[in-house]
């Protein structure tokens, strides 16, 4: 309110100063061009001045307006395309992620025309035309996706392999893949491909890099599942079997699982005998006791050997005594295999025993003891 009421003082103050000037003397202005003149006062002639200077000021401002008025019609015009470019990528994603694909790829096409990130547009658009079983414009979007912005050559490839990937197109897939860096999604769908394709010794090769994109856990159950694949892969001759089972680490060479699928699937009956007598040292667990039992007659006598020597630290393990009886059978010994079966059922009883111990009654013609054993056995689920 201060500033207002000391604004209008100066205002009047100079007013009547001018005023006074002007009243006082009010001079005159003389123009004289070729004969002709022009006489006024001053104050006129210096009024006319900054009419003038004034005039042609907003005129130089007009027509500078006028000069640039296309470029400012040329950049709301583009902002426009540009926002409606936006809005129909938005309502292509939207309409994608309900599954309406027809109206989504028409969306996603549209909206590229204008878009900052056309390639992206041609990549969803890819997607929505490949879950319509439309191949030739699938490939027809991801090329316009490559010519739009070459740097997307990574996502393209990514985008790829997912959409053969859910066709189970798995040689494609992978081959989508070759040219890619290791990240967690590229090892994922790599394993998911080789998987499906039984490619075990791919998947070897492939457990490093998977080691650092999945917890340990998981790591060790699938590295696992990779070996006994392996193992029990049909058609791998004794060199092979021995080559894969040496590369394996030396906490799944312990394992019980990995131990009796290599001895199971070797030839050699003398190197299944020393895996497993090394790994019943290790590894104390009836499945590999009872295989060791189980062992060719080209072992039978050092089995023998080597069971018995178990005995003095394990003389009331059920297991030991089943092993102990399929030895005693194998070589003939009858009733020390009979002594051995009743030992085990005392100690625990299991299907196993039951079922040996039977077949030996039946055969010494003890018929209703037999069948008594064959019946508890039975009663095991395994």
């Amino acid at each position: 309110m201060k500033r207002s009421m000391m604004g209008i003082l100066v205002v009047i103050v100079f007013a009547g100063g001018l005023g006074t000037l002007i009243s006082r003397d009010p001079g005159y202005v003389l123009v004289s061009y070729d004969g002709s003149s022009l006489r006024t006062s001053l104050w006129v002639a210096l009024g006319l001045l900054a009419i003038f200077g004034i005039a042609v000021y907003y005129g130089l401002q007009l027509l500078r307006f006028i000069l640039n008025s296309g470029g400012y019609w040329t950049s709301w015009r583009d902002e426009k395309k540009r926002s409606r470019a936006q809005d129909l990528t938005a309502k292509g994603l939207k309409l994608l992620m309900e599954g309406d694909y027809l109206r989504a790829e028409r969306f996603l096409i549209s909206g590229a025309q204008n878009s900052s990130s056309a390639a992206i547009n041609f990549l969803e658009a890819a997607r929505a035309a490949d879950k319509l079983n439309d191949i030739e414009k699938r490939d027809s979007h991801l090329r316009r996706a490559a010519e739009e912005d070459s740097s997307c050559e990574k996502a393209i490839a990514l985008v790829s392999a997912e959409m053969n990937a859910a066709r189970g197109e798995w040689d494609k897939c992978l081959q989508a893949l070759s040219s890619l860096k290791s990240s967690d999604l590229v090892v994922s769908l790599r394993r998911r491909a080789m998987v499906e394709q039984k490619d075990w010794q791919g998947l070897q090769s492939l457990l490093p890099a998977l080691k650092k994109s999945i917890d340990k856990e998981s790591f060790l159950g699938f590295e696992r599942d990779v070996a006994l694949a392996r193992i029990t892969e049909p058609g791998a001759s004794e060199e092979d079997l021995q080559a894969i089972f040496k590369g394996l680490s030396a906490s799944l060479r312990k394992e019980p699982a990995i131990v009796l699928a290599y001895c199971q699937a070797v030839g050699n009956d003398n190197q299944a005998e020393t895996t497993l007598r090394r790994a019943i040292k290790e590894n104390w667990q009836p499945e590999l006791l009872e295989c060791y039992g189980s062992l060719g007659s080209e072992t039978l006598s050092k089995r023998l050997k080597q069971a018995e020597s178990w005995q003095k630290g394990h003389a009331n393990d059920a297991s030991l005594q089943l092993c102990l009886g399929k030895i005693y059978e194998a070589k003939g010994d009858v009733m020390k295999a009979r002594e051995a079966y009743e030992k085990s059922i005392d100690l625990q009883s299991s299907r196993k025993a039951n079922e040996h111990l039977g077949g030996l009654l039946a055969f010494d013609g003890e018929y209703a003891k037999s069948s008594d054993h064959f019946k508890t056995a039975l009663q095991f689920k395994n």
